[in-house]
């Protein structure tokens, strides 16, 4: 079905964005993320703006609040909704969007959208940044078509702020 393989097609550098997920003992750990906007576009793309809904549904485990993304896709031959969901809980900076956009982009990955930045190789990057370097987010660029080419990549890539490739020390 050619609406799945514009779902599970590898993401485009423009479809990802990158965030610090950790900045300790001297480097920084990115990992790379899908947008909310970019999860929308694919989605309208492989079955138009009327071929697929998102409902958002609250949801609490003990004491964690969080929300729950069903994504249902109208089937193009026979016109059944089918639906896949996951949930996120509150972000750190925008609780309740944050909670809404992280539910969305994961009950994406269930369709396959942007599954494949589960194989990234982790990126660690010198110094403890609060602001990626523009020099690393510009050769982190190449990442993406270097995975959908299947081009071997180590498990960790490691740069220093200029964006240079740098050995482990030690």
């Amino acid at each position: 079905m050619e609406a799945i393989k514009i779902l599970t097609q590898p993401l485009r550098a423009e479809e990802i964005e990158w965030k610090i997920i950790a900045a300790k003992h001297g480097q920084t750990t990115l990992a790379p993320y899908i947008d909310a906007r970019a999860v929308m576009s694919r989605l309208d793309r492989a079955f138009g703006p009327f071929g697929w809904q998102v409902r958002y549904t609250p949801a609490q485990v003990g004491s964690e609040h969080g929300v729950i993304a069903s994504i249902a896709i109208k089937h193009p031959e026979s016109g059944e909704w089918v639906e896949k969901q996951d949930g996120s809980g509150a972000s750190d900076m925008e609780p309740f969007k944050g909670g809404i956009s992280g539910a969305l982009k994961r009950a994406a990955t269930v369709w396959g959208i942007g599954r494949e930045l589960y194989s990234y190789p982790r990126v660690v990057v010198e110094g403890e940044h609060k602001y990626i370097p523009w020099k690393v987010l510009d050769r982190l660029k190449n990442l993406p078509k270097a995975v959908a080419e299947g081009k071997p990549l180590p498990e960790v890539i490691r740069l220093n702020a200029e964006g240079e490739s740098v050995k482990k020390a030690g």
